[in-house]
């Protein structure tokens, strides 16, 4: 097994829904009998997210001319032995220079330039539309690999009550999640809410908005010109943002970017029905009207038309409630991910004579 070893390096500062796939898989890989060891950014709140994990190491990963970061994770490899070091994004993929007898797997959680990529043994993707494109664009279609995240059962109780947040017990809630950044979509979701009565089959309607970014000051300015402000609440980034889902009736997903989108697996998983835009996530993980309903991307009136049929019609909400787990529970399982991984890693182990290739040719 000492073949399937890993080290598993991400550059992000803050916790987000690539980071938090990092965190399970590392997790997921250990508790498998695949010891997978971190590196992390230096102070990073994905470090904390790793308390009490095998080991975990920090780099300051500042930049891409962060050389010493380079030196530094060279010899991390060398030392450790690693057969297998796998990168997750930019950052932590340009820094990562493997040392010969070290299989480099970059994983790509989105539309990145492919340049910054060009230079690993292997890559990972997480939707097919990211595999299609990273092989139109001249990656060996034999070194592309699709496995789909995973998102585990959460049985924890939410971390908070209804009431905590000043909602009714029986008021209708819609919960969303995310980095509060433009690409999001979260300035689309609180205009589509303005658009909307206060109450809805004779309930009234609130938003649970969980997240942390620096949009933050900007929504929470729109929420309160549109008069949303008692209705609209802001959490912050929640470590337990799975388990807080169950506070809600259903959740949207409103990005204007998406190249999967966690969220929607993250839903399925508290059996809770989905209303997504159609990004290329969405589109991918949505089957319209039998797993979830779609709507434009950056359209705040098609959003909320959709969304005020999902509030009116409970029995729509509980059938795509339903569809949505099945297809959770078929797909996106713990299980089939580390599967995916175990015989990845064993192929190109197995194979990284034929693996790496001359660097004349990068």
């Amino acid at each position: 097994m000492s073949a399937l070893r890993s080290l598993q390096i991400i550059g992000s500062q803050t916790m987000g829904g690539a980071e938090n796939s990092f965190v399970r898989l590392v997790r997921a890989l250990t508790r498998a009998g695949m010891p997978a060891d971190a590196v992390t950014r230096s102070g990073s709140d994905v470090r904390a997210a790793l308390d009490g994990h095998r080991q975990c190491f920090e780099v300051p990963m500042r930049n891409a001319l962060d050389l010493s970061s380079v030196l530094r994770i060279r010899r991390l490899l060398r030392e450790g032995a690693y057969p297998v070091v796998q990168t997750w994004a930019t950052r932590a993929t340009w820094l990562t220079r493997a040392p010969s007898g070290v299989v480099h797997v970059a994983r790509l959680g989105g539309y990145y330039r492919p340049r910054n990529f060009r230079h690993a043994d292997a890559w990972v993707v997480n939707t097919r539309g990211l595999r299609d494109w990273l092989v139109g664009g001249g990656f060996p279609a034999d070194r592309v690999h699709w496995i789909d995240n995973f998102v585990p059962i959460d049985a924890r109780p939410p971390p908070m009550s209804r009431r905590d947040l000043g909602i009714p017990d029986d008021a209708l809630v819609t919960v969303a999640l995310g980095r509060l950044v433009p690409k999001k979509g979260f300035q689309d979701l609180l205009a589509a809410m303005a658009a909307l009565p206060q109450q809805i089959a004779g309930r009234t309607h609130h938003l649970i908005l969980m997240g942390e970014g620096r949009s933050r000051a900007a929504l929470e300015a729109q929420a309160r010109d549109a008069g949303l402000q008692a209705r609209v609440h802001f959490t912050g980034w929640l470590d337990t943002s799975v388990a807080a889902l169950a506070l809600g009736d259903l959740m949207i997903c409103p990005s204007r970017e998406e190249p999967l989108g966690n969220v929607i697996l993250e839903a399925w998983s508290k059996r809770l029905p989905v209303l997504s835009t159609r990004s290329a996530g969405g589109m991918e993980l949505i089957e319209e009207g039998v797993t979830g309903l779609l709507c434009a991307v950056a359209d705040p009136a098609g959003l909320a038309e959709r969304w005020r049929r999902l509030l009116e019609e409970p029995g729509l909400r509980l059938e795509l409630a339903q569809r949505g787990s099945e297809h959770f529970e078929k797909r996106y399982s713990e299980a089939a991910t580390v599967a995916a991984y175990r015989a990845l890693y064993g192929k190109l182990v197995g194979d990284s004579d034929r693996v790496r290739v001359p660097s004349t040719s990068r």
